[in-house]
């Protein structure tokens, strides 16, 4: 869809909506928003108020997240001009089950009497063409714009097939073309994944030198399930929008709550407001700044960190420091608080510390037997008359598992033979997700690693009552597969009806989320057992040096969903506790050893 003038855009909406009409797709979610927008004129081209929000997609498979539908009622009272949604407004999957989650989204978007114009995410589709169709034909164009009063509205789509880290070449084109024809005094930029937090010189800095060049005033994106303003860089402000309903994993303070953005132009001003159901809170609540400055206070209070080797106890002293940044003096008490098999010595921590300076503590800690997380907490707080509120601090000991990955001296078969793989260690993963990880008639699960200079290697054993995989693509976490982490990068693996799948979340060079066939999968699955060998070559972890000595982080997890039951809802058994909240997780520190 071409850019709509002011004084053109009755005309091209009418022409809009027939050509959707001639190819069949005149009851698109954007057709009918557009045919809203212009059946209700603006009643002044220089007063508009507009709300983004993003990622309102719903838990599981189905069920649209009652804060998202509690925003359609806000917006009905409010009634802003139009509603913005930068993507992931369903779960996602096969083609098979795509058209019943639209049914039900777009079924609830019925209560909604203001225009809604999405933004394709990556829940909302996947490189499955007939997925694409569904988007094109029920949704969507992937990109597009809109104009109202003294404001365009250009949509783009971070989700095109083989284009993980920007914009092909016929988008490209599209959105110069369409800047170059805009008359609007502010331009709105919307799209899902905010690839100006990624590689700006390779992903955003052709964008921002094109942006630049015209009126553009905000990048607004979603996908992170945050609050963030990020700033401003050459005029142009970047934004993530928060989540309308689809979780969280950051506490308050770094932007993790359910809102949307209440934003108002006024002539040449633009600003906004975001806002939470039921409060209104300003723009800068949470910024990058903010965030940052955050987390450098909560390194004020510092646990030396400590090194066990898998399956050992602790029996050692270790080192707790205060620093004061501040310009008074400040004086703080932390007490631990210790976990089952752990004890602490000290108990509480009593500190008075000058201004710029640091004081150090000596404690013993000690486990009873082998270490298990989680590990002790040291929790106080910190006053001074510079800081708005008062500094909660609660750090843990950050207790680093040591572990060895041999040398690969071998061929590895990828079989489900685990014979070749008697060297490395098993790991077990003792930690249970909604289930008693004792039930080992449900679940039990360990796994392995090695190496060699071509590739890392990874080979999991997974006892279960029952394999269940109905999907395939980036929904197969939700129904029995593996999750796991390489240092900064996440995956999935899975036997799907399409066979193995290796599907890539996060690298941190790239944005993907998409199945992919540079990681070698084979899947044995045979009753109880299930046994999954991959092979990782050093192009797909470029972050790892693939040489003896390297210390990499990683952690696992193996989803379980048993419809027959008795444990009828996903749960997961995992290596380190809280590996299902992605990176915000302890790690394994795998060694590479060197060749024998």
């Amino acid at each position: 869809m071409k850019s709509i003038t002011p004084t053109l855009s009755l005309l091209i909406s009418l022409i809009f909506l027939a050509a959707f009409a001639q190819s069949g797709m005149a009851e698109t979610l954007t057709a009918q928003s557009l045919a809203r927008l212009e059946a209700k004129p603006s009643l002044c081209d220089e007063v508009l108020d507009f709300v983004v929000c993003a990622d309102p997609q719903p838990g599981g498979m189905l069920g649209t997240p009652q804060v998202f539908l509690d925003m359609i009622e806000e917006w009905n009272i409010l009634e802003p001009d139009l509603v913005m949604c930068v993507g992931d407004m369903i779960m996602g999957g096969p083609a098979d089950v795509i058209d019943m989650m639209w049914d039900e989204f777009l079924g609830n978007l019925g209560r909604l009497q203001i225009p809604f114009f999405p933004t394709a995410g990556n829940h909302d589709v996947n490189p499955e063409p007939a997925v694409m169709r569904t988007y094109e034909e029920r949704v969507s164009p992937f990109y597009y714009s809109v104009v109202r009063g003294n404001s365009e509205f250009v949509v783009l789509n971070t989700e095109e097939p083989g284009n993980p880290d920007g914009f092909s070449e016929a988008q490209r084109n599209w959105l110069q073309e369409t800047l170059a024809a805009s008359t609007a005094q502010h331009i709105f930029i919307f799209l899902h994944v905010p690839l100006f937090r990624g590689n700006w010189d390779r992903d955003w800095q052709h964008m921002e030198d094109l942006f630049v060049q015209y009126p553009v005033r905000v990048v607004f994106a979603g996908h992170e399930h945050l609050y963030r303003d990020w700033g401003e860089h050459k005029g142009i402000r970047y934004v993530v929008a928060g989540s309308a309903g689809g979780g969280f994993r950051r506490p308050e303070e770094e932007g993790g709550m359910f809102c949307y953005l209440w934003v108002k132009v006024r002539g040449e001003e633009v600003s906004w407001s975001v806002i939470k159901p039921g409060a209104v809170l300003p723009s800068d609540v949470v910024t990058e700044t903010a965030v940052q400055e955050l987390h450098a206070l909560q390194e004020i209070l510092k646990i030396e960190e400590v090194a066990v080797p898998w399956d050992s106890s602790l029996d050692q002293e270790i080192e707790v420091s205060l620093t004061n940044p501040f310009a008074e003096e400040i004086a703080s008490s932390f007490s631990w608080t210790i976990p089952e098999g752990w004890t602490v010595s000290p108990e509480t921590l009593s500190f008075t510390v000058a201004p710029g300076e640091t004081v150090t503590q000596g404690c013993h800690i000690k486990t009873e037997g082998a270490f298990r997380f989680p590990s002790p907490t040291l929790e106080g707080k910190v006053e001074a008359e510079e800081l708005i509120r008062t500094l909660e601090l609660n750090p843990s000991i950050d207790v680093k598992a040591q572990a060895a990955a041999p040398y690969a001296s071998e061929k590895i078969v990828f079989d489900g033979d685990l014979s070749e793989w008697s060297e490395a260690i098993p790991l077990p993963l003792l930690y249970g997700h909604n289930y008693d990880v004792t039930d080992t008639d449900d679940l039990k699960a360990q796994a392995r690693i090695m190496w060699d200079e071509d590739n890392l290697y990874i080979a999991v054993e997974v006892e279960d009552n029952e394999f269940y995989q109905p999907n395939y693509g980036d929904v197969v976490w939700m129904a029995d597969s593996l999750e796991l982490w390489l240092e900064d990068s996440n995956w999935s693996f899975s036997l799907t009806s399409n066979g193995p799948q290796v599907f890539l979340d996060e690298r941190p060079d790239k944005h993907l989320d998409a199945v992919v066939d540079t990681v070698h999968l084979a899947v044995k699955q045979e009753g109880r057992h299930t046994i999954y060998e991959a092979a990782y070559p050093a192009a797909e972890l470029p972050q790892i040096d693939y040489s003896a000595g390297t210390v990499l982080r990683f952690s696992i997890l193996v989803n379980d969903l048993d419809p027959s039951g008795p444990l009828e809802k996903r749960h997961y058994a995992e290596l380190t506790p809280g590996a299902g909240a992605h990176f915000a997780c302890a790690k394994y520190f795998i060694t590479l050893s060197p060749e024998k």
